[in-house]
């Protein structure tokens, strides 16, 4: 008899507490804690629910946060820069998709992120604006900060305007 989804994510997770460690134990209260809350309606997409990503949205300028812990650290425990571009993309992304006509969006064509610095602090926060408004592509700029104010990064990007897919 096959196992079922369920049974084989009770018998990982067992597991999985069974040889934790404190760490272990946080980064899993996390994503799981993140899943809940996509469950309630707090978070409309999976990456969002697993960063613990919150943005606030004014007509011209973002902001971007998510809690800096274990769960995006590098190898040598600081935040990964693949999570510092993500941050930075959500903002300018979203600025750029709720500046659109009505059953438009963008995509990504192009974004580039200079590092400056690290940060063992508590929180990320990207700030994003618009440098360009075009009827088929918009540029965008992003600082990347920690919650002392500490740039750690900044980004441009560049988005395509394209009719959103029917929901089916």
């Amino acid at each position: 008899m096959a196992t079922s989804s369920k049974e084989q994510i009770e018998e990982l997770l067992a597991n999985i507490l069974q040889e934790s460690t404190a760490e272990d134990e946080e980064v899993l209260l996390h994503l799981l804690s993140g899943l809940r809350a996509k469950q309630h309606g707090v978070h409309r997409r999976y990456i969002n629910a697993a960063l613990h990503m919150v943005g606030k949205f004014e007509p011209e300028i973002s902001e971007v946060r998510i809690p800096i812990t274990p769960v995006i650290h590098n190898t040598i425990k600081v935040p990964h820069g693949g999570i510092i571009a993500t941050i930075a993309d959500a903002a300018m992304g979203g600025l750029a998709s709720r500046s659109v006509p009505e059953g438009f969006n963008v995509v990504t064509t192009n974004m580039n992120v200079s590092y400056i610095a690290t940060t063992t602090n508590k929180e990320l926060i990207a700030r994003g604006r618009f440098v360009h408004k075009g009827r088929q592509t918009l540029v965008m700029e992003c600082d990347i900060e920690d919650e002392t104010g500490r740039k750690l990064a900044i980004a441009t990007g560049s988005f395509f305007v394209i009719q959103r897919r029917s929901q089916a």
